[in-house]
């Protein structure tokens, strides 16, 4: 079965970062696989593929017009013709629905959040089969897009590295780290994360001398955020590092994950840091409202968000102890459910839907 994935770019995130494991599974099982991105954006995910040994193109070195990239990537197809066109992201949907009406390919599209732009939505009947990212997601597409379950597989993007985690959690007696990764963009809400540390700085004087608080990433909101931090006076409590290489590394200067998302899919980093054995705060969106039980494998922000993060942060300075113990049930939680051969038995799973519903074209 030979398959044309087809990307919007290859900037950094969850759902371009997981693509080196989803391309080997869909390899192992039998799929011939090429890799389109429309365009490159900041290429972070590109590594990754080099790394796997996975080939790719890019089709512009730029942001286009989406009419551009369709009538490129049909020229492309007519010239190698799939099977399948297998779409991640909005932009890469949209291009692939066309694409695979114009040619009569039948088109299997990625859904990666519980939200959904309109040309989506609009469209969401060119795509013969939805891949869900996570359950969530799987509920978004039945509920509020009607697409038929018998339309829908889900494959987790996420699956546990248990080589590695901490060894050695905080006690109580040097500052607490707190600490985050994403794309400084709105989704991630990191600018309600500046103002909830700012009001735990006036509820909570005797505390805020110790916390740090480390956000990994890079994005149009940057300038934004710093400016927001430095009107607090928060420039030595929070502190802005930049795209992050190396997640792990990362993940292990850290005694707590915070991921206060307006909205997820998978979220990648957030189970990244239950697998190191770290205690997560977050907004219960996407999987996160599956995986984040509250007060057992971290806190959920539920309520007030800033409240709840203040609330959160007073409960671990009383009980430090806490880190730990949710810490442990975190790395448990996600070991047993995400493990890799349930990753590897998801896709098969999927590779299988495809088979029957190119049959039945």
């Amino acid at each position: 079965m030979k398959i044309h994935y087809l990307v919007t770019s290859l900037e950094n995130g969850g759902a371009e970062f997981a693509m080196p494991p989803i391309l080997q599974t869909l390899r192992r099982y039998g799929c011939e696989v090429q890799v389109t991105a429309c365009e490159p954006r900041d290429m972070k995910a590109a590594a990754r593929l080099d790394a796997a040994g996975i080939p790719y193109t890019v089709m512009f070195n730029r942001k286009c017009n989406k009419l551009i990239y369709t009538a490129a990537f049909i020229k492309k197809l007519r010239q190698d013709r799939p099977d399948v066109i297998w779409t991640s992201l909005s932009a890469a949907t949209l291009v692939g629905q066309i694409s695979g009406k114009v040619l009569g390919i039948p088109v299997v599209s990625w859904k990666h959040s519980a939200t959904v732009k309109t040309y989506t939505y609009l469209l969401r009947r060119m795509t013969q089969l939805w891949i869900a990212d996570s359950f969530e997601v799987d509920q978004f597409l039945q509920n509020k897009m009607s697409i038929p379950a018998n339309k829908i597989v889900t494959w987790p993007l996420y699956y546990c590295d248990t080589s590695d985690h901490i060894l050695s959690y905080w006690d109580g007696s040097r500052p607490l780290r707190l600490g985050s990764m994403g794309r400084l963009r709105e989704q991630k809400n990191y600018a309600l994360l500046i103002d909830a540390i700012y009001l735990f700085s006036q509820r909570r004087p005797d505390l805020i001398s110790r916390l740090q608080v480390d956000i990994a990433g890079d994005g149009p909101l940057k300038e934004i955020l710093s400016q927001k931090v430095k009107s607090y006076g928060l420039e030595n409590i929070i502190i802005f590092k930049g795209y992050c290489e190396n997640t792990p590394a990362f993940l292990k200067t850290l005694d707590i994950y915070i991921q206060p998302s307006v909205f997820e899919g998978m979220c990648l980093a957030a189970h990244e840091a239950m697998a190191m054995g770290l205690p997560v705060i977050a907004t219960p969106v996407g999987e996160l409202a599956f995986s984040i039980t509250d007060h057992e494998t971290g806190f959920l922000l539920t309520d007030n968000i800033e409240n709840d993060i203040v609330k959160s942060l007073e409960e671990i300075f009383a009980q430090p102890e806490l880190i730990s113990q949710y810490g442990t049930k975190a790395r448990e939680f996600v070991a047993n459910k995400f493990s890799e051969h349930a990753f590897d038995l998801a896709g098969k799973d999927v590779v299988n839907h495809i088979r029957k519903m190119i049959l039945n074209n």
